[in-house]
């Protein structure tokens, strides 16, 4: 991992603005560049690096802070405030409800992912080849990109001496059941096993990409402006030819700079959330009617066991052991550790009831479950308004989250458990299989299941056709507007069925690398 003092004068306040470093000579200023990207995220940042150190001229603009790890709180409320959008409290509504989670901040989601480094499999790759023209992810080109990649962000198996007490129940129940699984592969080189990956990492052991990218485009000449909201793209014609950005200090939200920074490449790369509403409030690049549509996440629910032996569920690795699940490849099973703050919020326990949880939490265990969705949503830009989110689930994919469900208390228990509490409206601790499944197997409501996803894709779908798709594989620009180009997780024609990081990372070194070769 790279290390950089982000302190020194010539990146803070000189490449590297904040609100608190900026001191703006006039109400409006005007920049140029060669590019300037909108997200300072992994899909942001690697674009950045990439350009940046072919010699283009580049700004990346982001509307939240930049933050040193001596800054992280290790407290769930101070993260949803300050490391969240919406502070965590967007809602996909239809026939369920979901929380959908995502990072903001200079580094975006692997501020608060747990730096797992899964590839795409293949399958999904040739599905988005075979349908979508994406040729970039040819078997060649992926064997390329992916090591750049992982080679950047320190990607290896967690070390089992970090991985935690509950990554050793996963590994002892899977082992006993004969499962495929292992010890997670993730970007956390320096990783102590604090269990606070999602609220900050404390320790800058997570390579997260203002530890890895950021320092890497800094040093080749590249700008960030942290605490930057871009307000409009700006155009010529059908070309964008600029933005403009208000700066505003994070505590009072006052101004303290307009920016107007002009270049012949604007890039999107605010996720799969941010990218469309931007492009749906100017009504942008939306020929097809496929902007904000096309949503996909990877839904996922849990369980909680009871064992006679410490857990000490915040020791560890925040997610160090995975399995798949045995008849479905599309059900992904993987540990959490975090901070007791956390397990004790999503008990839902009151009174006599929650102090016994608080007693037992030594002896916690958990683990949860992701499934590659077929269902889809929609996000929907509102003027004066929050957004609205839609997501209609299909019974085929609850009875995947069903399925996943009835193997983590399959596994809790084959790991010695003395009870299993599937997380799910009704549920209580089980203290035989059969009793749980029975409960698992009857809770057929994806409205009574405590439903999180945390991976948004899909909402600017990438793709040859310009009547069904947003965004040309060539090279990342939209069909409709020259200029104007993605590069984040809302070109994913489907969901991944794994953590997107990687992927997102390596298809922006490709798309940047096409739009360097077109210029």
């Amino acid at each position: 991992m790279t290390e950089l003092d982000f302190s020194a004068p010539q990146y803070l306040g000189r490449q590297l603005h904040t609100a608190d470093t900026f001191k703006p000579r006039t109400s409006t200023l005007e920049l140029s560049f060669d590019a300037v990207i909108i997200g300072a995220g992994p899909g942001g940042l690697t674009t950045a690096t990439a350009l940046t150190q072919a010699g283009w001229k580049v700004a990346v603009f982001e509307g939240g802070r930049f933050w040193t790890s001596d800054k992280f709180k290790r407290k769930q409320s101070w993260a949803l405030e300050h490391l969240y959008q919406a502070r965590g409290q967007r809602l996909l509504t239809g026939n369920t409800l979901i929380s959908l989670q995502s990072g903001r901040g200079v580094g975006g989601g692997t501020l608060v992912n747990s730096a797992i480094t899964f590839r795409a499999p293949d399958s999904v790759l040739e599905q988005w080849i075979r349908e979508q023209g994406i040729d970039f992810w040819e078997k060649e080109s992926r064997e390329k990109l992916y090591p750049q990649v992982e080679a950047v962000i320190g990607a290896k198996p967690t070390d089992p001496s970090i991985a935690g007490q509950n990554s050793e129940v996963a590994r002892r129940g899977f082992e006993a059941m004969g499962m495929e699984a292992a010890y997670m592969p993730r970007s956390a080189p320096g990783c102590v096993g604090c269990g606070t990956c999602q609220t900050g990492c404390p320790s800058r052991g997570k390579a997260s990409a203002d530890n890895t990218w950021l320092p890497r485009m800094l040093r080749a000449g590249g700008e960030v402006y942290a605490d930057t909201l871009v307000e409009e793209i700006l155009l010529e014609g059908s070309r964008a030819v600029g933005l403009r950005a208000v700066m505003r200090s994070p505590e009072d939200k006052k101004p303290v700079v307009e920016i107007k920074a002009m270049a012949p490449r604007v890039i999107l790369a605010a996720g799969a959330v941010n990218t469309p509403l931007l492009l749906q409030k100017q009504n942008l690049a939306n020929s097809s009617g496929m902007v904000g549509r096309n949503l996909h996440c990877h839904p996922g629910v849990g369980a909680i066991a009871k064992f006679r032996e410490d857990i000490l569920i915040w020791k560890g690795a925040t997610q160090g052991f995975y399995g798949h699940h045995p008849e479905d490849p599309e059900i992904l099973l993987e540990t959490f550790s975090a901070s007791p703050d956390i397990f004790v919020a999503q008990a839902g326990s009151v009174g006599m009831e929650a102090m016994q949880f608080i007693k037992d939490l030594r002896k916690i265990a958990a683990c949860g479950l992701l499934i590659r969705d077929h269902s889809s949503g929609s996000v929907t830009y509102n003027e004066g308004r929050a957004p609205s989110f839609s997501y209609t689930m299909l019974p085929s994919d609850q009875r995947k989250l069903t399925k996943g469900l009835l193997k983590i208390a399959e596994m809790f228990f084959a790991a010695g458990a003395q009870a299993v509490r599937p997380m799910l409206a009704g549920g209580d601790f089980y203290y035989s299989q059969n009793e749980a499944f029975d409960f698992i197997r009857q809770a057929t409501d994806p409205m009574g299941m405590q439903l999180y996803a945390s991976h948004p894709m899909g909402t600017c779908r990438l793709g040859e056709d310009p009547e069904h798709n947003v965004v040309r594989p060539q090279d990342g620009r939209t069909h409709d507007v020259e200029g104007l180009y993605i590069t984040d997780s809302s070109l994913f024609p489907t969901a991944l069925g794994v953590n997107p990081q990687v992927t997102i990372m390596a298809q922006s070194l490709a798309l940047a690398g096409r739009m360097m070769q077109a210029s």
